[in-house]
Parts: structure tokens; sequence; C-alpha cells
């Protein structure tokens, strides 16, 4: 080996250990970075010489590529469980406010009511039925749980309204960091074109995108051979194509399907036309979770509030439609739907649905509590004897009364079908409040299981792709004694050239 090739090989040690000091010094820089991968050297050999006569001569090593210490499935593992733990803590958060709306547990929910509305009735039933204090006490619980469904009912409205509003907020997030994600896919494909380099700094900040983005909604991705990551929202509708952002948007097109023509259906557009809705396939994340809320959860606690209503006032207007008041003959209902039609004696309900937002008490018993049909014998065409009160009794014994539930869809004109369920009316609110009593604390759960999980698949990310700061030290020592080496060796063969141009 010639002289001025030792000094080109040590040469080219020294810039390598150099190199993959460098790379050590950043890793250690980085250590409390969140989501940063490490990164590691790799020393390739520099092809060798040959000598004449074929006697191979050494070149000397190189670092060949900066390699990015990552665990693709695990990554992967961290994104889906990401989306998993914002459905679940958005969800948990929605049924707390929708538990908040009945609070059964609070003292003034509607089982409250209920049970001061049929303590007036029992009183009225024990005491003088022609007291007008008793019949005033009637029409003002009666008044009052009928108030407080329709309240109840319209505060479920108005989150399902807020969910809605949340989702268009939600569309506007997902579209940024979509053109994020796009510009970072082009900045990557433009360092690391050649297949020299890698992007690391540029690879970890489009994972916490990704991650940030998995959080809003649930998605598919795949990175491409280019370095590029494709992206799929809805089981199959690009959002991110190379260096394409797509978009989301909130319409109302088509929303006749959904509880409240006002809320918006979720389309997908990469080239400007809108393909869907793909509402029904976002299952996950915020949204995932937000759409669930609108059109499920509370959904199905609005029907269950409508059923209580209604057979409510089913189950006290058959028996108050038996008995008089004290004015006259008119036999009347107790509970009405002021949107229908009077036809005497009182508006009824057209539908179990719906009935949460309009039960009322009939305004001609609100006006005059006389009217109130305590008894069940008409006198000579002057409603019932003051002293009657046997229909009071029939009243007051509903409150303990367990028969089939009117279930949402039922012909109201029809008796209950056999295969409802049978209830009081206060088990009717037991078993919603145990219901979503019962989901509010399994979603707590889901939220501590998802919490625990993305925290141990952190950890053991960091025990792959994290600094230690040990090994680099460590790392560090070697590369400094391998510099050290190469720099003696050029001091050795810069002695030799000098003995030489000596002689």
């Amino acid at each position: 080996m010639s002289i001025s090739s030792t000094l080109n090989t040590a040469k080219l040690g020294l810039l390598a250990q150099s190199r993959a000091i460098q790379v050590a010094s950043n890793n250690i820089a980085n250590v409390n970075t969140p989501g940063y991968t490490r990164q590691r050297a790799i020393f390739e050999a520099v092809s060798p010489s040959f000598l004449p006569g074929g006697t191979p001569q050494g070149g000397g090593s190189t670092v060949g590529q900066v390699e990015r210490v990552a665990d693709a499935v695990l990554d992967a593992q961290i994104l889906q469980e990401h989306q998993g733990l914002a459905y679940d803590t958005t969800l948990e958060a929605g049924l707390r406010r929708l538990e908040s709306v009945f609070d059964e547990l609070g003292g003034s929910g509607l089982s409250t009511a209920l049970s001061n509305f049929f303590s007036a009735v029992n009183d009225l039933s024990s005491g003088d039925a022609s007291n007008a204090v008793l019949r005033e006490q009637v029409v003002q619980t009666g008044t009052a749980i009928a108030d407080q469904i329709r309240d109840m009912d319209n505060r479920l409205h108005q989150l399902q309204i807020g969910q809605n509003a949340a989702i268009s907020q939600q569309v506007t997030d997902i579209n940024g960091i979509a053109i994020e994600i796009a510009e970072l896919n082009r900045d990557i494909f433009k360092k690391e074109v050649g297949g020299n380099t890698v992007a690391s700094s540029l690879r970890d900040t489009r994972q916490a995108r990704m991650i940030e983005l998995g959080k809003k909604v649930d998605f598919t991705s795949f990175e491409r051979s280019d370095g590029q990551v494709s992206i799929f929202v809805g089981g199959g509708f690009l959002l991110v194509d190379g260096i394409t952002a797509g978009s989301l948007s909130a319409d109302t097109t088509q929303s006749s399907t959904l509880s409240d023509p006002s809320f918006s259906h979720i389309f997908q557009s990469l080239d400007g036309s809108l393909n869907g809705p793909i509402t029904s396939r976002i299952t996950s994340g915020e949204m995932g979770a937000t759409l669930d809320l609108r059109d499920t959860q509370i959904v199905d606690y609005r029907q269950e509030l409508d059923e209580f209503a209604y057979n409510l006032a089913r189950r006290f207007n058959d028996v108050h439609d038996n008995g008089y008041g004290l004015n006259d003959n008119t036999q009347r209902i107790f509970f009405v739907d002021p949107t229908q039609t009077d036809l005497g004696g009182g508006p009824d309900f057209a539908a179990v649905a719906g009935a949460a937002a309009v039960i009322d008490v009939y305004a001609t018993i609100q006006t005059d509590p006389q009217h109130v049909a305590a008894g069940l014998t008409s006198v000579g065409g002057a409603g019932a004897n003051p002293g009657d009160n046997a229909n009071a009794v029939a009243l007051a014994a509903l409150e303990n009364s367990r028969t089939g539930v009117y279930l949402t869809g039922d012909a109201i004109g029809a008796a209950v079908p056999s295969t409802n369920p049978t209830h009081t009316l206060g088990s009717v609110l037991s078993s919603l409040a145990g219901r979503l009593g019962s989901a509010v604390q399994g979603a707590t759960r889901q939220v501590a299981q998802g919490d625990l999980t993305v925290s141990q698949l952190t950890e053991l990310r960091e025990s792959v792709s994290g600094v230690s700061i040990d090994e680099e030290v460590t790392q560090l020592i070697a590369y400094e004694r391998a510099y050290q080496a190469s720099a003696r060796v050029i001091q050795i063969a810069d002695g030799l050239l000098e003995r030489l141009l000596s002689i």
C-alpha cells in the first residue's frame, strides 16, 4: 500500500468517525424530544483497489447511510391505539353530558318529578276530592313533570346540535392535517431521492401528524416505495395520495336519512367532486365518537324519553278519561299533545315518537283544576259528586302498576304487543338510568385501559427507538478512539512521507 493511499484511507476513517460522532451527538441532544426516533450510523467498507498483479488494497470505510431505528409494526400499533383512545375519551365525555341531563342521582331527575306527581294524586285520592288546593297540586306537579320532559328533550337535541357543530370543526382540522402530511411527503421524497439519505426528522414529524390525524378520524395507510404515504378514510376513500391532499366535507346532502335534516353527512373529495356519504364508515377517532353520539347514543335516549312520556300519558289518560270533574260531564284526557287537533276532551298523541317534545297538561285543566277527573260517577250532568274520589284512587294506583310498555313504532290504537317488556313507570326510568350509568362506567373503563395500552406501547417504542444516554456515550467513546487512531495513522504516514522526501 502506498503512503498516499494510506493517507486517503485514514482521511476516510476520520470523516466516517466524525459523521458517526455527529449522529450520536444529535441523538443525545434529542433525548427529551417527544416522538424522536434514534439514528444510527451504518459503516460500510469502501470498495478496494487492486495493485499490479491483482493484489487487493483496502479502501477504508465510510458512513453509507444514517438509519432510523424504528419498528414499523409498533408504530402502526401505537397509531391504532391512539385512534381507539380518542374515540373512547370523546364518547365518555358525551355520555357524561347525557347523564347530567337525566340527573337521576342528583335528586332533580324525572324520578323525583314522577314521585311528586303521584304524591299529589295520592293526596287527592285519600282526601277531600272537592279540595281546590289538592286539585291544584295535581295540576302543578303534572305540569312540572311535563315541562321537565320537554326541557330534557330539548337539551338532548341541543347536545345533538353541539355534536353536529363539532363535526364541522373536526372536518376543518382533518383537512389541515392532510395538507401538512402531503407537504411532508413531498419534502421526504425530495430529500431521500437516490436512496442514500433518510429524512429522519421529517419522518418523525409525519408520524406525529399521522397520530394527530388518527385522533381525529380512523384511517388506514401504507408507505410507497418512494417513501411517501397514502391515507384512506371511510374504508377506502383517499385522503392523502402522495403529494396530493384530498378533503372531507360536512354537507346536508342526503341528510333526510338523519334524525335532523339540518345535520351533516360526511363526504370525501380528491378531485373536487363529492364521494359518499361515508358517515357510517367512520367508526373511530373523535369524529367516529361524535357521529356515534349524534346519530345513535343521543337518538336512543331521546327515543326512550319519548317512550316514557307516551306511556305516562297513555296510562294516566286511559284512567282519567273514565272519570269526571266537578263542573260537567265532559270526559277529558290529562296529558295532551297540543300540536294535534282537539276533537273534544283534549288533543291526543299521534305516535310514541316525538311525545317528549310536546307533552303538556290539557290547557282546559290547567285553567280550571275542577276538571281533574277524581270522580267515577256522573251526577245529573253536572259532573261527579264532590265527595267521589274513586277515579283518583284508580289514578294513584298507576304509580305501582306494572303493564306492557309501548315502544317507538307501535300502533297507538292497538294493545301493547305481548313481546314488549312490562314495567312500572318508575322502573322505566330506572332502566333508562341504569343503562346510561352502565354505559358511562364502561366508557370510563375503556379510557383507562386505552391510556394504559398507549403508555405501555410508548414505553416499548422508547426501548426500541428512544435514546439511551449510556448507549450513546459508549458509542461516542468508541468513535472517539477510532477517530484518534485514524489521526495517528495520518501522523505516521506524514512522518514516513517526510523521511522519504528528505532522502
